[in-house]
Formats: C-alpha cells, structure tokens, sequence
C-alpha cells in the first residue's frame, strides 16, 4: 500500500512518481546523556548534557517511474538535486499532518528497480529533534498576547523594519536594539541578529537580558515593541520533541 508524499522546498514527491511507504515509524529522539564509570562505585555517574539527540530518518520510497525520465539513473540524480541542502530545510511528510521536521538529506536516494517502471528505494535525513508545527513556519504580524500551544518553549523569530533605538518586550524582558539601520532580523534559533542575510551581522546592537534570545512560553505570552518602527512580525516556531 501506498504512503504519503513528501515535501521539501515546496516540491512534492509525487511530481518524480515517487511515494513513501506504509509503514511509516517516526523516530523518536533521545537526551545526550554522558555516562562515566567510576573504579570501586558500581553504577556509572551519568550526566545530563542538557540537550537531544538529532535522528537520522529513513524513508521507504515506491517510485513509479514518469516518462519524462529515460532512466532509472536520471531520476537519481534529479531526486538528488531536489533534496540536497547545506543547511536544515523544512521536511514536510503528508502524514504527520500539522507538523514538519527539520533536516538535511544525509543518505542519497537509492533506487531498486522492478522492472522498466516501477521501483522501491529509500532515503534518509538528519532530522533536528524537534517536531515543528507548520502554523509556525511563516512570518505574520504580531499580536498583544500569543498563546503558546506546545509543552516547550519555542525560540522564535522577529523581523523589524525600523531605525534608530527599538525595545522589544516579551514577557516583561527587555531586548534593546540600539542603531537600527532599516531593518532587522531577530532569529532565536540560530541566536543570530542580522540585516537582509545572516552575513549582515547586526549582534553587537543587541543588549538582551543575560546575552539570551526571546523565548514563547507554554500558555499565554505577552509581546511589544517601542521605538520608530513601520512593520512588526514574526515567526512562532512552535516545536515538540519527537
């Protein structure tokens, strides 16, 4: 039986002929956790890294190959110009439905032929260890209150265009941005300030509360922003762990 598609740089699967199969297993991440055996104690001495575990994601593929693609080996290759990235890319699977996981192709697809058509293959990716929910993955505009829908603290994303001295208040912290030339781009996850692209390093306008980025709260969370400034969004990155 058939599967779901898959979707990554808003390309579906289906547009190669290929589908992932049933069963489809999520696998489930893991704390870092450092065990060290201790000569006369008997129990290792474990310590908690205070992180989780990335996880490699194997898809099981059923390729019907299209007419487009005279061999079994062009179609390879364009998977693999698909799917390819240097960095995390969204990995939407029809599947998990509301949400996404976030990755970089770590094994090329391998195709198996059946025949002249038809094959079985796989994939896999290196997967963050978070699922993220897709209603977070956009940018939009602010609202007063946000109500956190996941059980761990999102790290989100602000963009600001601006100039001068901005404050950003999340939760009763302050975030003062101080010089703002235009715009600016607050990612939490990467801990990064910058302008229009990460090589526009922005950082040292930044004095936030214990050198820490903003975070979004399980349940209500309040937002503002003061200074002179034309547009305010932002992109929630609600997550759970897998």
């Amino acid at each position: 039986m058939l599967a779901n598609k898959l979707i990554v740089k808003n390309k579906s699967s289906t547009d190669y002929g290929v589908f992932i199969q049933y069963p489809f297993t999520l696998v489930n991440t893991l704390p870092e956790i450092t065990a060290v055996q201790i000569p006369g104690h008997s129990g290792d001495l474990l310590t908690n890294n205070t992180r989780f575990q990335n996880v490699t994601q194997t898809l099981n593929l059923y390729i019907e190959k299209p007419q487009e693609y005279e061999t079994w080996s062009s179609l390879s290759m364009a998977l693999n110009d698909w799917l390819y990235s240097f960095d995390y890319q969204p990995i939407i699977i029809s599947s998990l439905n509301d949400y996404y996981l976030e990755g970089y192709m770590s094994q090329a697809p391998v195709i198996t032929p059946q025949d002249d058509m038809i094959a079985t293959g796989s994939v896999a990716f290196n997967c963050k260890p978070y699922l993220k929910r897709i209603d977070g993955i956009d940018f939009r505009n602010v609202p007063s209150t946000v109500m956190g829908i996941e059980t761990i603290n999102a790290k989100p994303a602000f963009h600001i265009k601006g100039s001068g001295v901005l404050t950003l208040t999340v939760n009763g912290q302050k975030y003062v941005l101080n010089g703002v030339d235009d715009e600016i781009f607050i990612d939490g996850e990467k801990e990064w300030i910058y302008k229009h692209d990460l090589n526009q390093n922005r950082m040292p306008l930044a004095q936030f509360p214990n050198n820490d980025f903003p975070e979004l709260v399980p349940g209500k969370n309040t937002i503002s922003l003061s200074g002179n400034y034309s547009l305010f969004e932002y992109k929630p990155n609600w997550r759970r762990l897998i």
